[in-house]
């Protein structure tokens, strides 16, 4: 009976380990997720920026449409639906206008390299977060997290999609390019 009782003992300690061990897990995955959110969020927001800035210098046509998505862009808060539709709009305009004039991008202009550079960190901010997502999706979707319900009362995270194709990178101009001395 007192082998039994200890066998049971050590079972229950067993899984109240396993129990404690992945709900911290959880937590430090859920923690990490908010903070490439507020990463993503902050490099949306200078790519924004750059954006208004390439507008300013563009004007017209598409350099109005790149200033309204961007100012509209800019009014939008969070990593929720509206921000996904904001932020697609304009990188698809950002796409557009590489494909159309690509010399835009290929100058050495100052706001064409902000806008590029910007664009690629946002780019991978996104990767960083959408992977910190998976990572707690596939924790909390373990069937020991759902049953015993250790994910507490966490906001299920979901995934930010935009569309982020490279835009063509920027020529260096020979007056600002590093010389290398032998």
């Amino acid at each position: 009976m007192a082998v039994r009782l200890l066998g049971v003992a050590a079972v229950l300690a067993v899984v109240a380990m396993y129990c404690r061990y992945t709900a911290r897990r959880l937590d430090r995955l859920h923690v990490r997720k908010d903070v490439a959110a507020v990463a993503l969020d902050g490099q949306l927001r200078l790519r924004c920026e750059a954006v208004l800035e390439l507008a300013r210098e563009l004007r017209g046509g598409i350099g109005d449409e790149l200033r309204a998505l961007a100012e509209a862009t800019s009014q939008v808060s969070g990593l929720d639906h509206d921000r996904e539709v904001a932020e697609n709009a304009l990188s698809v305009a950002l796409t557009r206008l590489a494909g159309t004039r690509p010399t835009v991008f290929l100058s050495p202009s100052a706001a064409a390299v902000a806008v590029h550079d910007d664009a690629l960190r946002a780019a991978i901010a996104r990767r960083f977060y959408n992977d910190t997502v998976r990572d707690a999706l596939v924790v909390r979707d373990r069937m020991a997290v759902r049953w015993l319900r250790l994910a507490g009362h966490a906001a299920h995270p979901a995934y930010f999609e935009i569309h982020d194709e490279e835009l063509p990178t920027p020529a260096i101009s020979v007056a600002t390019r590093p010389s290398i001395e032998s």
